[in-house]
């Protein structure tokens, strides 16, 4: 796994937030830890805890959610804005504004680039005995992040920072949408990857590449209710046992959201 030694950025003067590279030792990936608070981000050294860079990107009002991609990108979501950022440098290397969804909390998470499918290869009965099954590692399409603020679902292209498509949730009045993305399965007969969105009481499958809406459904049909939702999958269960880190496990955005949403009823 290649090291990175990056010389300090100062302020980016394309008009993109500022950002600060504090390292002078060598780091790489797994070293990275990467915390959000009061507007800024910062990537710290997991061994002992020394600020490797710092990237700001709005005021301290809001929570920030943040993912890490397989290709060294941290996309963060925040103030109704998407970020992407090196990973390494803390260069932020584009900002989506996501236009007509507000200025509140965004969650965000991206499409995978490989996905792991059982191997054609047949083991032989001796070694199939000892050993964990093969897989091959398949290239999916272009990472597509997904983007979800005020009742509405964004898809924005991983590389450039394009809108892809948008989608208004019927029913998802100003709540926080949360997203489960399923990769594609050609023995199970879809070619595609699928995008869950559960928003209010309904919850939404899309094909994420082009937005185009597969079936959505009702859930709840409670008179009196937060309007708030959590998603899980066993397998997104799996991998949220290793990170404790979700909004559908930890919805600190929706609980900032509640109580806006109280101060300005009183």
């Amino acid at each position: 796994m290649p090291l990175w030694n990056k010389e300090k950025d100062g302020d980016d003067k394309s008009g993109l937030p500022e950002s600060t590279l504090f390292a002078t030792d060598k780091f790489s990936r797994t070293d990275l830890l990467i915390c959000a608070s009061n507007g800024s981000i910062y990537a710290i050294h997991k061994q002992d805890g020394t600020k490797l860079w710092k990237a700001k990107i709005g005021s301290s009002a809001a929570v920030i959610s943040l993912f890490v991609t397989d290709s060294d990108k941290l996309v963060a979501g925040g103030f109704g804005k998407t970020h992407c950022i090196d990973l390494m440098t803390g260069n932020i290397m584009w900002t989506n504004k996501m236009p007509g969804f507000g200025y509140s909390e965004v969650s965000v998470a991206t499409t995978p680039s490989k996905i792991l499918y059982p191997s054609t290869v047949v083991p032989t009965v001796e070694s199939s005995e000892i050993l964990p099954p093969h897989y091959d590692q398949v290239t999916e399409d272009k990472q597509i992040i997904i983007s979800c603020s005020e009742g509405k679902a964004m898809a924005i292209d991983l590389e450039s920072g394009e809108t892809r498509w948008t989608y208004n949730c019927p029913g998802g009045w100003y709540n926080i949408p949360v997203t489960i993305i399923e990769p594609s399965n050609w023995e199970a007969g879809r070619p595609h990857q699928l995008v869950y969105v559960g928003s209010g009481k309904w919850v939404y499958c899309l094909n994420a590449s082009s937005g185009h809406v597969i079936w959505s459904v009702q859930v709840s049909n409670a008179t009196f209710s937060s309007d708030y939702m959590t998603l899980a999958t066993p397998w997104s269960s799996r991998l949220a046992a290793e990170s404790h880190s979700a909004f559908s496990q930890n919805p600190s955005g929706q609980a900032m959201s509640m109580q806006r949403a109280r101060e300005r009823s009183s």
